[in-house]
């Protein structure tokens, strides 16, 4: 925008007056309706005004040309520049409201998911007041087929000769057979060889049992089998009803394959964490016993060498002790800085803007990568929980750098917009696969950055293609400000 103002302005400067060049000011608001700060077009438009005024006096006369000509074109181009700033400004504002009215759309629609909830809450309780007789179960029939099949759980209704009765919807999508496939079949179709006979004779004894309903907590695991021959592990409820010398069995399905694999998934996670844990707290034992430990044990026997020796002069003295000091100092510094890699003080006493700064000259010195930091000036500090996210959030991906993307260069900008906090961690190394990533990466770093700004109510994106870099972008609302849920694009 700067470079299009300036070229504009020589251009009018060197342009006699009765050329309308200044009209191309309105091609700079238009570039400026395109930032996201929404104060942009209206500095473009008072720049534009300034320059469009000075340019009236700098431009070449031309001869014979009247003056009001060439100051009514300014005029209609400053007029014309903050019209583009009203049209902007109104934009904005329908960007607001159509916000709002997603916002809105979006609290009716959790609000129908609760109304559906409840309705599936309600579906066993329809079922047992529908077929208290068995003619008003066959007049309710088509009714209560219709209800059911609104249901995402999978309902089964079997008689006492295991076969099927009513095949709902859900159960459709769940097993991949149509209703007309499978009613009357017996119900071992929709079970493995292996758990027929105990399935057979759990029926059994249920049937016998004084019980009318097992309670979600003892709900039975059990598997199922699917037109196409696979199987999927399900949580499966039972409840039964006897009307005269008859009874019906409710059998209320749901897939547990995805929640089985995020538990494993967590298990996998937790092992991991402890064992990076363990690792950790060896590395630093390693650190303390065979560097410090053995520093400080030498200086030790030196200083009881010292006692033992005979009369030193005062000038072999001084050089003794300024040498035990220096290497005093030198443990002293790498003591600090393994303290400083588990709890940064300059984030606490100087702030988080400081702490970057620091952390990356430091790592920059460490690595011999070329580190730049941008970051936005802010006079409130920033609450400690979301700046120590942020800082560990850099920690991780200064470190992910290292290991992985062969960079030569690293640009850490941290911004801040009014309602939240952006930091942004660009490197040129080579770049990955995200879905690679996603599918076959089992790391902890990932992970620990996401959970990291979920803990905050910030959100996560990770853009990267091999060759082209890598970008971490982590948004966290300012407190007192509306938020949506973490949500990772493109990322693990």
């Amino acid at each position: 925008m700067a470079l299009l103002l300036g070229g504009i302005f020589a251009l009018d400067c060197y342009t006699p007056l009765g050329f309308a060049v200044h009209f191309l000011y309105a091609t700079v608001v238009l570039v400026a309706t395109a930032s996201r700060f929404r104060f942009m077009p209206s500095v473009a438009a008072g720049f534009g005004t300034a320059l469009a005024v000075i340019g009236l006096f700098l431009g070449l006369p031309m001869p014979g040309l009247p003056g009001w000509i060439p100051l009514g074109n300014r005029v209609f181009t400053i007029t014309i520049l903050w019209v583009l700033v009203w049209f902007a400004w109104k934009r904005r504002r329908a960007e607001t409201a159509l916000q709002k009215a997603n916002e809105g759309l979006e609290e009716q629609v959790a609000e129908r998911t609760r109304e559906l909830a409840g309705v599936n809450q309600a579906l066993v309780l329809e079922i047992t007041e529908r077929i208290q007789t068995e003619q008003a179960y066959r007049l309710s029939e088509g009714r209560l087929a219709g209800i059911l099949d609104i249901a995402e759980d999978a309902i089964i209704v079997i008689d006492e000769g295991r076969s099927i009765i009513l095949f709902n919807q859900g159960a459709a999508r769940l097993f991949g057979y149509e209703p007309d496939e499978i009613m009357s079949r017996p119900i071992d179709q929709l079970l493995p060889a292996r758990f027929r006979d105990p399935h057979a004779h759990h029926i059994r004894s249920f049937a016998l049992s004084p019980e009318f309903a097992r309670p979600m907590a003892q709900r039975r695991e059990v598997f199922g089998l699917r037109k196409d021959g696979t199987e999927f592990p399900a949580e499966a409820s039972i409840s039964k009803l006897t009307v005269g010398d008859k009874t019906t069995f409710t059998v209320i399905l749901r897939d547990m394959t995805d929640r089985l694999r995020t538990e494993r998934q967590l298990q996998s996670l937790t092992t991991q964490l402890m064992t990076a844990q363990e690792e950790e707290r060896r590395r630093i034992s390693r650190e303390l016993h065979d560097d410090i430990n053995q520093r400080l044990a030498l200086l030790a026997i030196e200083m009881g060498h010292i006692e033992t020796l005979p009369a030193m002069s005062a000038d072999q003295l001084r050089q003794a002790m300024q040498s035990l000091a220096q290497r005093l100092e030198t443990i002293s510094d790498d003591v600090r800085l393994m303290a400083y890699r588990f709890h940064s003080s300059i984030l606490e006493d100087l702030g988080l803007s400081a702490a970057l700064k620091n952390l990356a000259e430091e790592w920059s010195k460490r690595t011999g990568i070329k580190t730049v930091v941008v970051q936005e000036e802010r006079t409130d500090p920033v609450p400690h929980e979301i700046s120590s996210c942020l800082y560990r959030i850099a920690q991780e991906s200064l470190a992910n750098v290292v290991k992985h993307a062969q960079a030569s260069r690293v640009e850490i900008e941290l911004t801040y917009d009014g309602q939240e906090v952006t930091l942004a961690i660009r490197d040129t190394g080579i770049g990955f696969d995200l879905e690679q990533i996603r599918t076959h990466h089992h790391g902890l770093g990932l992970v620990n950055m996401r959970e990291r700004a979920r803990s905050v109510q910030g959100r996560l994106e990770i853009q990267s293609e091999p060759g082209r870099g890598t970008e971490i972008s982590v948004q966290i609302p300012l407190p007192g400000t509306p938020h949506e849920e973490t949500k990772t694009a493109h990322s693990g």
